[in-house]
């Protein structure tokens, strides 16, 4: 079900304006700071669009940049170069500003790497599993930055310090508001936040422009979910994917009173749900769906009765969950429902 990436990164002219604050409505527990119009170029602390009021912008351009994330906050000197990335939502960061990363915690599979990234990303080297990245492996390529996940990593941060500066964002668990300002921050540290800023510009109004293909009074609710051979899990709306989907106006019918990342369902909790559209991200093989539409239950889902379930890749629907990624989801959701 995946689309072209040149239909994705279609150009956008980027334009020095306000992008309407609903159009980043509903993308996760952190507020929101748009920008309110072209910032004078010796502003180095402009807001970027869409990103979070404490991501660090004071720091841009500055010879030695001070970056705070999840595991604190780490100094970086001049424009790093060779870039580790542990996650691939910073691979998404580095092609935003323009780069590409030395090494890749790949899980060894490199079509992970969604099309849309893959030819901008360019030769390099596997450092293992995202959970368990190899530190003999990164070490061996003298990167002078790591951009690391702030739960996968968390254990192995002082190991992946003494390697090179490393700076850790939520990535496997993180919100769509946490990706957007994950990348800021990582583009900090790399000393490319003019780019980023323009990237960000770029993306706002691409999903503005998502969003007014979304017809008004949409009131249908689309459940994201996973599937494997042991488990259907569902996205709440604060996670990463709902939040991508609420930005352009389609709504998670499951409840917001969690802070939890995903939901185990059973078929029955699935049913009184009551979803009226599914975006379905299989793993290779027999699912437990390949059982439960066996069942007369599975009929009663309104999104089975109207013929509104749609499979949908999960590299880019759930794995990636970068600025890019996010476009494809969006992109391909409206596409799906409303045929544009």
């Amino acid at each position: 079900m995946s689309h072209s990436a040149t239909k994705v990164r279609r150009t956008v002219a980027v334009l020095a304006l306000t992008v309407a604050a609903a159009a980043l409505t509903g993308c996760g527990g952190s507020s929101s700071s748009l920008a309110t119009g072209a910032a004078p170029n010796a502003d180095r602390a402009a807001a970027a669009e869409g990103v979070s009021p404490d991501v660090n912008l004071d720091q841009c351009g500055k010879e030695a940049r001070t970056v705070k994330h999840d595991l604190g906050s780490t100094t970086i000197t001049g424009s790093p170069t060779k870039v580790v990335a542990l996650e691939y939502s910073f691979v998404d960061a580095l092609v935003a500003v323009g780069m590409s990363p030395i090494g890749v915690a790949d899980d060894d599979q490199p079509k992970r790497i969604i099309p849309a990234l893959r030819d901008k990303v360019g030769e390099y080297k596997s450092v293992g599993l995202r959970a368990t990245p190899n530190i003999q492996v990164i070490t061996a390529l003298k990167p002078d930055l790591i951009v690391a996940d702030s739960g996968r990593h968390k254990a192995i941060y002082a190991q992946l310090s003494k390697i090179a500066p490393t700076i850790a964002y939520a990535s496997l668990n993180g919100n769509y508001q946490q990706v957007l300002d994950s990348e800021m921050s990582t583009a900090i540290a790399l000393n490319k936040c003019d780019q980023m800023k323009t990237r960000l510009s770029e993306h706002a109004k691409l999903m503005a422009d998502l969003k007014a293909e979304v017809p008004a009074g949409e009131n249908r609710k689309a459940l994201f979910v996973r599937a494997s051979d042991k488990g259907f899990t569902g996205f709440p709306p604060k996670a990463y994917t709902p939040g991508v989907l609420a930005v352009v106006g389609i709504r998670s019918p499951l409840p917001d009173d969690s802070g939890d990342a995903s939901v185990s369902l059973t078929l029955e909790t699935l049913v009184a749900t009551k979803p009226d559209v599914m975006f379905i991200a299989p793993n290779d093989g027999p699912t437990l769906r390949d059982t439960w539409v066996k069942s007369p239950l599975w009929k009663e889902i309104p999104a089975v009765k109207n013929n509104a379930t749609f499979d949908v890749n999960p590299n880019e629907w759930s794995r990636s969950r970068g600025l890019i990624a996010s476009e494809v989801v969006a992109q391909e959701a409206v596409k799906l429902l409303y045929g544009k």
